[in-house]
C-alpha cells in the first residue's frame, strides 16, 4: 500500500516537503524491523519507546516537531503503563508520587516553554534533536550509574527474581 501510494504520488509530482518519508520497497522493510526491535529492547531495558525511537524517526528524516510530539506521545502511554503496573504490584511509594506528579509536570511546562523560545528566537528546529539526543544520552548515563551502584551494593550482579522465577 506504501509503495503504491508513493509511486502515484511520484507520477502526479507530489510536491513533498521537509520531513516526508519516501516509502519504498527497502523502506517498507526496514524501518518496521527497526522499529520493532527498537520496541523490543525499550521494553527489555525498561526505558519508554519514545526514547528509543525518538532518534530513530529523527534518521528516518521525519521533522523534528513530529518527532518529538510522536516520541511525547509514546512516553505518555508508556509511562502510564508502567506507572499502572507498579501500582498494581505494590512497588509505588505512595508519599513520593505526589512530588514526583507535580516534578513531572513542572519540568515538562519549562522544558516547553524554554524549547518555544529558543525556537522562536533562532529559528531553528535542530533545538528538538538536540534535546531528544541529551535526554537519551543522560538517560544511558544514569542508567548505567544505577547499575553500577546496585551491583557495588549488593556484591555483584543479582540472580533473576520476581514474578518469572518464583522468588523474591
Amino acid at each position: 500500500y506504501l509503495v503504491r501510494r508513493c509511486e502515484i504520488k511520484e507520477r502526479c509530482n507530489y510536491p513533498y516537503v521537509e520531513g516526508d518519508i519516501k516509502w519504498d520497497a527497502r523502506a517498507t522493510i526496514i524501518y518496521p524491523l527497526v522499529c520493532t526491535a527498537a520496541g523490543f529492547f525499550a521494553g527489555m531495558f525498561g526505558v519508554g519507546g519514545g526514547i528509543v525511537k525518538g532518534p530513530l524517526m529523527l534518521a528516518m528524516g521525519v521533522h523534528p516537531k513530529v518527532s518529538s510530539a510522536s516520541s511525547a506521545c509514546m512516553i505518555l502511554f508508556t509511562s502510564f503503563t508502567a506507572t499502572t503496573s507498579f501500582v498494581v504490584f505494590g512497588l509505588l511509594d505512595m508519599e513520593y508520587a505526589p512530588i514526583c506528579l507535580v516534578l513531572g509536570f513542572t519540568a515538562t511546562i519549562v522544558g516547553q516553554i524554554g524549547l518555544f523560545y529558543l525556537m522562536e528566537k533562532f529559528q531553528r528546529n535542530s533545538y528538538i534533536a538536540f534535546s531528544i539526543g541529551g535526554i537519551v544520552l543522560l538517560s544511558a548515563f544514569l542508567m548505567t550509574i544505577q547499575s553500577l551502584l546496585s551491583m557495588a551494593d549488593s556484591g555483584g550482579p543479582k540472580p533473576p527474581a520476581g514474578l518469572c522465577t518464583g522468588k523474591e
